[in-house]
């Protein structure tokens, strides 16, 4: 996998929007760059949800290629990892390329509309403007995690259910269960905000009469509409890259956002979830599993881990990007060892490490964790 640095001037970082948007991306987050061109000194111009930025890369891509990258790492300078063989344009016509061409320039934050919400002027403004009342606003709230639902395994694992990932097959099972699955699925309420976001801003176009205050309604609600698009256009994204099981029968892979709330702020939770068998044939208990987990809170920073399992036996390496949340984390190592214990679980590696885990694997690619348990 190669590395894409971006090449980031003062004046450029400064501008306000694009500074804003840069601020929102957190690691482990996937990225769908469009390439629209390649300077004379081999950086690489690329389309980014709807932002232009250059990036230093030695790769062998051409301009209209589609890159799935990875954020590995924010500080000191942005970095990007490339997750997928680059797709020339025009070399491939099926729709998948097509619908990812159409996508990679619209995605945005997922967590961002439901922070708009939250916010006590504009978001107060905005809920009068969609017409929402409390019983119609509430499943749509109850479509952000909280904590400690992520901190049970049953109720975060239905919170990957209702990350939007599984949206349109639930729809086909919909007419064969009493069940209600739609009611907290992202991609679902995300889509029923749009579509009051899209008619109050054609009740607005449509009136005679102008007046500086509808002007300013139609204004947030359109870079509300464009928060709504960019998240369901992620969460689109994050549906193609997640491949089914494929048809030698080698494995999965989900690749999950889940929002979240708590009495800070409403943050978000990363997860690439991968899937390996040798054999088609292969009893499920030999299946190697692999999950890496991004969360970047406030008082702690970011924090990485992955997590690889096999015969029940797993391997944990945690990431923590500040030296302080490094220690904690090493003072719960015991803890955590106990309770994965007690869960049947043997533990073969558990570490934790100060730093980014994009920079652990540049100065050790083939670190204790992947070493002896791949």
């Amino acid at each position: 996998m190669e590395d894409l640095q971006l090449a980031l001037t003062a004046a450029r970082v400064d501008q306000k929007n694009f500074g804003l948007w840069l601020r929102s991306w957190q690691v482990g987050q996937i990225l769908q760059a469009l390439v629209t061109d390649r300077s004379p000194s081999g950086e690489l111009v690329l389309r980014v949800g709807g932002q232009q930025i250059t990036a230093t890369a030695d790769i062998p891509v051409q301009k209209g290629a589609v890159l799935a990258l990875e954020v590995s790492s924010l500080t000191p300078t942005p970095i990007l990892k490339v997750l997928s063989t680059p797709t020339q344009q025009g070399s491939q016509i099926d729709p998948l390329s097509a619908q990812l061409q159409r996508l990679v320039t619209r995605q945005g934050n997922i967590s961002a509309p439901f922070a708009s919400l939250a916010q006590a002027a504009a978001g107060n403004s905005l809920l009068a403007l969609l017409g929402l009342r409390g019983d119609i606003l509430a499943p749509i709230i109850r479509s952000l995690a909280g904590l400690d639902e992520l901190l049970d395994p049953k109720q975060l694992r239905g919170r990957v259910r209702d990350s939007g990932l599984f949206l349109e097959p639930r729809l086909s099972q919909l007419g064969q269960s009493a069940e209600r699955p739609l009611v907290l699925d992202l991609k679902a309420n995300l889509l029923r905000l749009l579509q009051r976001a899209n008619a109050a801003i054609q009740n607005i176009d449509e009136g005679s009469a102008k007046p500086p205050q509808l002007l300013a309604d139609r204004s947030l609600l359109s870079g509300f509409r464009q928060q709504l698009e960019g998240a369901l256009a992620t969460i689109s994204l994050n549906q193609l890259i997640s491949s089914s099981v494929t048809e030698d029968g080698g494995g999965n892979l989900w690749v999950v956002h889940l929002p979240f709330h708590t009495p800070e702020g409403i943050y978000n939770l990363s997860l690439r979830i991968s899937q390996d068998r040798d054999a088609p044939d292969q009893p499920p208990e030999q299946d190697e599993w692999r999950v890496v987990l991004d969360l970047s809170l406030p008082k702690l920073g970011t924090i990485e881990a992955e997590l690889y399992l096999r015969n029940r036996r797993l391997s944990v390496v945690i990431y923590s990007e500040r030296a302080d949340t490094a220690r904690f984390m090493d003072e719960q190592l015991q803890g955590l060892r106990d309770g994965l214990h007690s869960r049947g679980l043997e533990v073969s590696i558990l570490r934790s490490h100060s730093g980014t885990r994009s920079a652990d694997l540049v100065a050790n690619p083939m670190s204790p964790g992947v070493d002896e348990q791949a």
